[in-house]
């Protein structure tokens, strides 16, 4: 049984280019992927640091979605409680104008545009959900979770809109003497529903800030994550310059030791 013997040049420079092939190889994943650590294998520390904050962050952006939401149903309810000020207001105005036309057509006219108010505000308070919740109802709130696990939040109670005056807008056949009361309730509903207004202006702005806030933690986790495992494409380009040089050395390298062998052959 007969083997073929390489001198020890030409071993050497084949073992030179097959780990420079494995390193093109490894440069070349890296610049197709963008990553230098691209399984546990690589670089099993950063890897699972990468995989943890990159988890954390899709909690995070999850929340986010949350706190988006949440705001849409306070808009709801703050959108519901600007349309019911514009009816106080003409409400109010009715009443004013009761003070100076006490005639029993005009009274009865008033009465019935009065109830017609009424009626839409209790449609308004009703129309005013978001998803299921409705803010203007005590019956209704809403528990906004911050963090991932749920440590941090903000509570959201609804507000008794439907019983803050509206009742008192129950003026069958009203004369003119009701007509200074009903101005006088008109301004404690409109105070009322003010007060309620400002309220969820507030929590809309605390949520604001907190869905601000969410997104720039997403944006510096999902960033740290990145440099444990990106590769630097600058220098990666640059170590596949440089193993492509060496393979072709190498290759210079291994004709040259194989024609000194030749040569040598030929002595014989």
């Amino acid at each position: 049984m007969s083997g073929i013997t390489l001198s020890t040049g030409i071993q050497k420079n084949l073992l030179s280019l097959q780990n420079t092939a494995s390193n093109i190889g490894d440069t070349q994943f890296k610049l197709s992927t963008g990553k230098k650590v691209n399984t546990a294998l690589d670089d099993p520390i950063s890897f699972f640091k990468a995989q943890n904050l990159n988890y954390r962050a899709g909690d995070l952006s999850a929340r986010k979605d949350s706190i988006v939401q949440a705001q849409k149903t306070v808009e709801a309810a703050t959108q519901t409680l600007e349309s019911m000020l514009d009816l106080v207001d003409q409400a109010r105005s009715i009443f004013e104008t009761m003070a100076s036309d006490t005639s029993s057509k005009a009274v009865s006219g008033y009465t019935k545009d009065l109830n017609s108010i009424k009626s839409q505000m209790q449609y308004l308070v009703g129309d005013g959900y978001y998803q299921g919740v409705n803010l203007l109802q005590t019956t209704d709130s809403l528990t906004v979770k911050f963090d991932e696990n749920g440590s941090s939040s903000l509570a959201i109670q609804g507000v008794a809109a439907s019983a803050a005056g509206m009742s008192s807008i129950t003026y069958v056949n009203a004369v003119a003497s009701q007509a200074a009361a009903g101005a006088a309730e008109m301004e404690t509903l409109r105070d009322s529903l003010r007060s309620f207004a400002q309220s969820f202006a507030t929590q809309n702005a605390i949520l604001d800030t907190r869905r601000e806030f969410t997104d720039n933690m997403v944006a510096t986790l999902e960033t740290g994550a990145s440099e444990l495992v990106n590769a630097d494409m600058n220098e990666e380009s640059a170590n596949m310059l440089a193993l492509q040089t060496r393979q072709q050395l190498g290759t210079i390298s291994l004709s040259i030791a194989n024609q000194a062998d030749q040569s040598v052959l030929q002595l014989f």
